[in-house]
């Protein structure tokens, strides 16, 4: 029998949308207690993809007020660089957007201190023998920040809602495992009856309030860990569908069960919460906490000397000057991140689409000199996508820095060299000034190794994030990336750049042999067989060059002494702690 949840659901329905994910551990047979990541301990995270850019820079007057904001207690201020595009658990993918919801809201599993995934508001879940069925437990009592009951009905309406063809989420694919949801997904919202016989096959059941049912297509021992991620938060249907579709613009509507409950929303300025009285773990240290929105860096750090942020995240330009600063350096905080960036391409647009002149850009691109001189410092080159220290990783130098044969890859290219090549632009968020020599450099570096002109296109910061949403808008070039969600090769790969994965959508990347590989590796239980698989794919994606790996970037802040109580993860992006550390960080000015 299906949850009334599922007749309510009619094409209709005006709803939303969802993207990408935590923290995953890969198990075989049957499961009943929380298990470590595959291949344990990763080096960093968000991404998904990490945001680009924000919207309009606050002014430093309005610094100087909304810090403070309206909450009163232990209140723990962070700076972002970037205002979130959409707050919606079923619609947001950058990592900007999923550090607001991930106070907000928690999932059925979650990641510790160690990225390992452990019970959420599940007590406990359980694979059958092929791990074709996962059945979660509820925690008893569960509530949300109102002190309504929290039951699995809220968890299958949310999947049910990542699935739904009028909610087209943007990380909609990390679901995909799930029995029906693809085929949920690819029904016309037009089709009356196939969209309810679609809804009816979805493999998502909540046998009563504390048991939710989920079946697979294939075995993913991997799949509790996809359980954390923010598509799965429970969103309230009462509320959205009372609000319509633009429901999480008001706090009021976020009405959630994490350990902090959002309070108010200032656009471009300031997000506040406060500390959730019903949370099942007991009520965090922080009275509240909140995001302030500086986009300009250098805005940004003189709000921290004056004390009116307490973390901050330092653009690499201002890196030699606050290591020069003896109170500064004090405060700089610098760990490894699980992250890689690219030289990412529209693969629709000339001249991207011949493979040769993709070879080119990457021998001719000098990371070495990127990462120590333009960089400071803060990042590590690379050629490869997944990093070091993660299962999957591969040792390779193919396509590094070589001036000459860049310079013979392009004469090789379906274009004859330099001069028969299209204008090309490199776009770049602009709402941070510190972004334009960077720039510079890559333009005026690529073009003299090439013997060519790159034009720069500098664009608001949102904007781009809006951009970067579809094959049509994607800018021809640009620097894009993904920072794990969890310490997985599948995180990395499958859920990346598959032919159905919505990333590798938006710049139009589709190997049907990486995707088998890929496949392969997904529902193996072995294992050491998985690995190969993921390996093997790996080297296939480096031999493509559907954008040259660059480097992976640390993750870098400063950190007032007076905030004390938290555990740095690979996965963090926006803060240091911020998903293993939010009931014990603390503030004492």
């Amino acid at each position: 029998m299906r949850h009334t949840s599922r007749r309510l659901f009619m094409p209709s329905m005006v709803t939303l949308v969802v993207l990408l994910g935590m923290i995953l551990a890969a198990c075989g047979g049957t499961t009943t207690t929380p298990t470590a990541p595959a291949g344990g301990e990763a080096t960093q995270p968000p991404v998904a993809t990490q945001p680009t850019g924000a919207e309009a820079t606050p002014t430093t007057e309005a610094v100087a007020e909304t810090p403070a904001g309206t909450a009163e207690g232990k209140i723990l201020r962070i700076h972002q660089p970037v205002y979130p595009d959409v707050i919606d658990p079923q619609k947001s993918s950058f990592s900007n957007e999923i550090a607001v919801l991930s106070m907000n809201y928690e999932g059925l599993t979650k990641l510790n201190a160690e990225l390992e995934t452990v019970p959420g508001a599940a007590e406990n879940w359980e694979y059958n023998e092929d791990a074709t069925v996962l059945t979660f437990t509820l925690r008893p009592d569960l509530k949300y920040s109102d002190g309504s009951p929290l039951t699995a009905q809220n968890y299958e309406y949310a999947l049910l809602r990542t699935a739904h063809p009028e909610t087209a989420g943007e990380y909609q694919s990390i679901i995909f495992d799930i029995a029906g949801a693809e085929e949920l997904a690819s029904t016309s919202v037009t089709d009356t009856e196939g969209l309810q016989q679609a809804i009816e096959n979805f493999g998502v059941e909540a046998v009563d309030e504390r048991t939710l049912v989920i079946r697979l297509n294939s075995p993913a021992p991997y799949f509790h860990t996809v359980m954390s991620l923010w598509v799965t938060y429970p969103v309230k249907q009462e509320v959205v569908e009372a609000a319509g579709e633009n429901w999480w613009q008001d706090a009021a509507n976020h009405i959630g069960n994490g350990p902090f409950q959002m309070t108010s929303i200032q656009p471009n300025q300031l997000i506040s919460f406060e500390a959730n009285e019903n949370y099942y773990e007991g009520r965090p240290v922080l009275d509240g906490l909140e995001y302030v929105y500086i986009e300009d860096s250098s805005v940004a750090l003189e709000a921290y000397r004056a004390g009116q942020i307490d973390i901050m995240q330092p653009d690499p330009s201002q890196l030699p000057a606050i290591r020069g600063d003896a109170e500064l350096n004090e405060q700089l905080l610098s760990y490894p991140s699980a992250s890689t960036f690219n030289l990412s391409f529209n693969l629709t647009k000339e001249p991207f689409t011949d493979k040769k002149v993709r070879e080119a850009f990457s021998y001719a691109f000098d990371r070495e000199t990127y990462c120590s001189e333009i960089r400071n410092g803060d990042c590590l080159p690379t050629l490869s996508w997944i990093p070091d220290g993660i299962p999957g990783a591969i040792e390779t130098d193919q396509y590094a820095y070589d001036p000459d044969a860049a310079r013979q890859a392009l004469a090789e290219s379906s274009y004859g060299g330099p001069e028969g090549l299209p204008p090309i632009k490199f776009t770049y968020p602009s709402s941070d000034p510190a972004n334009r020599p960077r720039a510079e450099w890559i333009a005026q570096s690529l073009g003299e190794v090439l013997g060519i002109q790159i034009e720069l296109e500098p664009v608001e910061s949102t904007t781009l994030v809006q951009l970067r949403k579809s094959p049509e808008t994607y800018p021809q070039m640009l620097i894009s990336g993904w920072i794990q969600d969890y310490p997985d090769p599948q995180n990395w790969l499958s859920v990346y750049w598959t032919c159905d994965a919505t990333f590798a959508q938006r710049f139009a990347y589709c190997n049907e042999q990486f995707d088998e590989l890929v496949r392969q590796g997904d529902t193996s239980l072995d294992p050491e067989e998985r690995i190969r698989f993921y390996e093997e794919a790996g080297q296939l994606l480096v031999d493509d060059v559907p954008g040259p790996f660059l480097y992976n970037l640390a993750n870098v802040y400063l950190v007032k002494p007076y905030v004390t109580g938290y555990e740095t993860t690979a996965s963090d992006s926006e803060w240091p702690g911020q998903w293993a550390s939010l009931l014990t960080v603390d503030v004492n000015r």
